[in-house]
């Protein structure tokens, strides 16, 4: 959908390019270099992180000393997450529970054991075969917070068996919701903070890219590098796939105008 979206608005799209860098000239952006390749560009539109997009792909001598400071003081990266995805078995279905649950088992409020790695808390997303029309098939993704040094260090064999203990604590939780679970499903698959960073190049997974502070500096690029927009996950009203895509609104409508701009 989103190809033929992409394809009918005259806009050549590429999957597996991995960009490299972001290629500055006097001030403003030149070219970005993908896979390898340099590809011209008056303007770039960066979804990475923020800090990213800053340090590795356009490189610190772009900016001032001023707004370097100012962002490596004031930029926090959010927490990480854990997801486990569970596929109910073809002809199984689920009786109707609404699309999110939320539950925890934590006696009170804990910031610090929202996010560690013996889970207390947990939303399950329920996806119906009447949200994706051509399939009849049920799907449960578990969400928790998880903070990204928990799993940095884990050699090969622990990270895989960190992973299964992650599936298998998730499906005890939810038998309480479903009893039937463990029969009903068919595969399930575990994503972690070291998911997100080889997927993403988030720093330390950071899932939620970064804190509300951010936001200024995600803004003030341009005012760096002429050409240089950033759009994604910078605080709460910017968090997610939603504030991604209000932000990216945002962000287009500059870029654009930045382009019909006189020439430089």
């Amino acid at each position: 959908m989103m190809a033929a979206a992409l394809t009918a608005g005259g806009a050549d799209w590429e999957t597996n390019a991995c960009v490299e860098r972001i290629l500055t000239d006097g001030g403003r952006v030149r070219a970005v270099v993908v896979n390898g390749r340099e590809i011209g560009a008056r303007a770039v539109v960066s979804n990475g992180s923020l800090p990213r997009t800053v340090h590795g792909l356009v490189g610190d001598g772009a900016f001032g000393r001023d707004f370097l400071d100012g962002f490596d003081r004031e930029v926090r990266l959010s927490n990480s997450s854990c997801q486990v995805y569970i596929g109910i078995k073809p002809g199984e279905r689920l009786e109707p529970m609404g699309d999110l649950i939320f539950s925890s088992t934590c006696p009170e409020y804990d910031a610090d054991a929202i996010a560690a790695p013996h889970v207390t808390s947990r939303t399950y997303s329920v996806y119906y075969p009447s949200i994706r029309p051509g399939t009849d098939q049920y799907t449960i993704v578990a969400s928790m917070n998880a903070r990204g040094k928990d799993w940095d260090g884990l050699a090969p064999d622990a990270y895989r068996a960190a992973k299964r203990r992650l599936i298998e604590d998730t499906l005890d939780a939810l038998s309480v919701h479903i009893p039937r679970i463990r029969q009903i499903t068919d595969c399930t698959e575990a994503a972690t903070p070291r998911t997100f960073a080889r997927y993403t190049g988030h720093p330390g997974g950071a899932s939620f890219g970064t804190k509300f502070e951010a936001l200024k500096y995600s803004m003030g690029l341009p005012a760096q590098v002429g050409g240089l927009f950033h759009t994604g996950s910078t605080g709460i009203i910017m968090s997610g796939w939603l504030g991604s895509m209000n932000y990216g609104i945002i962000t287009a409508n500059q870029a654009e105008k930045y382009l019909e701009g006189p020439p430089v």
